[in-house]
């Protein structure tokens, strides 16, 4: 007889982690551009994970606890039971009267909208995501009959599968883990055994946290500092449903919100010292709609549908910027090469991405003082190299590029913004009758920053313009997924 198969365990735990200092770089190169469909690719920093750590030898590894809300909790609770109270009523109406009736009766009332045994949210079109951008990470959760052993490792490998854990030994005796492979080789890849069983994540709760890590690096300095920093906020796919944050050493800390929608933690210190290091700790929990995101993926918008004049919120986006300038004469001349009429944003952007890649060389050198923890500011806007520049010298990466990207699409007639999650800057395009779409998508990533204006925005900013060095930026997160 064989066993009984174990209950599978809903909540899973990863945490993508990646160590990056000045002696290494993290395995793989990320790629240039929004994936899509036929381009070239040049190395960018775009890990399609959620994690990336900077730790320079000096960083602590203070690690808070977050403590979830009892309030979130009850309320959560709360709407668990309302809708059990009224799946049950259903029921009972379904059982007791016609069929015919109770369709009328859902139907005028909206309870049939309210049900959720009734109703179904479809799922992504996987085949079109693979078709578009095969390299798309997706989450898979394979449940086994038995604990996995190194050798299921081996066979899920050799499909494409890796586990989405820090390291295949932790999900090593365990019957259920999530694993990540791209799009297009989980779809043409040979079945899995008979004994293990395998759905795609569409919905999942993530929960995490976040840290970043300053150093006083000013020769001599003893004064004041205030601190800011975007804590994780909403985004394409993403509802943040519990956000916590703190600054250590302790001190006064306030938390405002722009006309944009990003979180800005502050911490002001009356005092600071040369060789200080300053700790912010987010702790998050997202809400993911794999569908709501791919809705919002360029990659993955249609023919653009010809609208009227644009929104009024959406015209500044058409200007230039003290850094973006749409009036360049490269971009001037890569606009007047495409095709008359409206413009599609997708094409486009894959033309102007097909000519970075020809353009543009990816600057390691800037990557790895960055990440590496040595990289020393007195304002991180020195980070974002100008358009022109970036040109002239054939060299830059994502902070850089995603200014060339901005003055080349409004160049273009197409209204284009600035945006960052952990560990990547990216464009976000509007496309007439669809809304703002991501040129950069992944599930996991978490959302710091959007910008409100024709402007870019730095995620950090501080006064007075002293020396500081980012000496950890970590992140890690836990999944648990949702029942389809």
């Amino acid at each position: 007889m064989e066993p009984a198969k174990k209950k599978v365990q809903k909540v899973l735990s990863f945490s993508l982690h990646m160590k990056i200092s000045g002696k290494s770089s993290p395995p793989g190169e990320p790629t240039y551009g929004g994936g899509l469909e036929g381009e070239k690719s040049v190395p960018l920093h775009d890990e399609e994970s959620a994690t990336y750590l900077i730790r320079a030898p000096d960083s602590p590894e203070a690690q808070p606890r977050a403590a979830f809300s009892k309030i979130s909790f009850f309320r959560c609770s709360f709407s668990a039971m309302k809708v059990g109270i009224k799946s049950r009523l259903v029921r009972v109406f379904l059982r007791d009267l016609p069929m015919a009736t109770v369709l009328a009766v859902l139907t005028l009332s909206g309870v049939w909208a309210a049900a959720p045994a009734l109703t179904e949210e479809p799922a992504p079109n996987w085949a079109l995501v693979a078709k578009r951008k095969p390299d798309f990470k997706v989450l898979v959760l394979i449940e086994g009959e038995k604990p996995f052993d190194l050798p299921d490792l081996a066979l899920l490998a050799g499909r494409g599968l890796k586990p989405a854990d820090r390291d295949p030994g932790l999900v090593v005796g365990t019957n259920s883990a999530v694993f990540t492979s791209p799009i297009q080789k989980w779809l043409s890849g040979h079945p899995l055994p008979d004994r293990m069983t395998a759905r795609l994540l569409n919905k999942f709760v993530m929960t995490g946290i976040y840290r970043v890590n300053f150093k006083v690096e000013e020769p001599g300095y003893v004064g004041p500092l205030t601190l800011e920093v975007t804590a994780p906020r909403d985004g394409f796919g993403r509802e943040l449903v519990y956000a916590d944050q703190l600054a250590r050493p302790k001190t006064h800390t306030s938390l405002r919100k722009d006309s944009a929608g990003n979180r800005w933690f502050s911490a002001k210190y009356d005092e600071v010292r040369q060789g200080q290091t300053i700790r912010f700790h987010f702790a998050f929990k997202y809400l993911v709609n794999v569908s709501d995101l791919l809705d919002h993926a360029l990659f993955m918008c249609p023919a653009p549908i010809v609208a009227g004049d644009l929104p009024s919120g959406v015209k500044p986006f058409l200007e230039p910027g003290y850094k973006i300038d749409p009036a360049l004469p490269e971009a001037v001349r890569w606009a007047a090469a495409g095709n008359t009429g409206p413009p599609d944003a997708r094409l486009e952007f894959k033309r102007l991405s097909d000519l970075l890649v020809r353009s543009v060389t990816y600057d390691k050198h800037k990557r790895s003082e960055y990440f590496g923890g040595r990289a020393i500011y007195s304002d991180l806007d020195a980070m974002y190299q100008q358009a022109s520049v970036t040109l002239a010298r054939r060299l830059g990466c994502c902070p850089d590029t995603i200014l060339l990207e901005c003055a080349f699409m409004r160049a273009r007639g197409i209204p284009c913004r600035t945006a960052g999650r952990f560990g990547h800057f990216f464009t976000i395009v509007y496309v007439p009758g669809r809304g703002w779409m991501s040129t950069s998508v992944t599930p996991t990533g978490i959302p710091v920053i959007l910008s409100p204006g024709a402007d870019h925005v730095p995620y950090q900013n501080w006064t007075p313009r002293i020396r500081l060095r980012t000496s950890l930026w970590e992140a890690r997160v836990r999944i648990e997924p949702q029942e389809e």
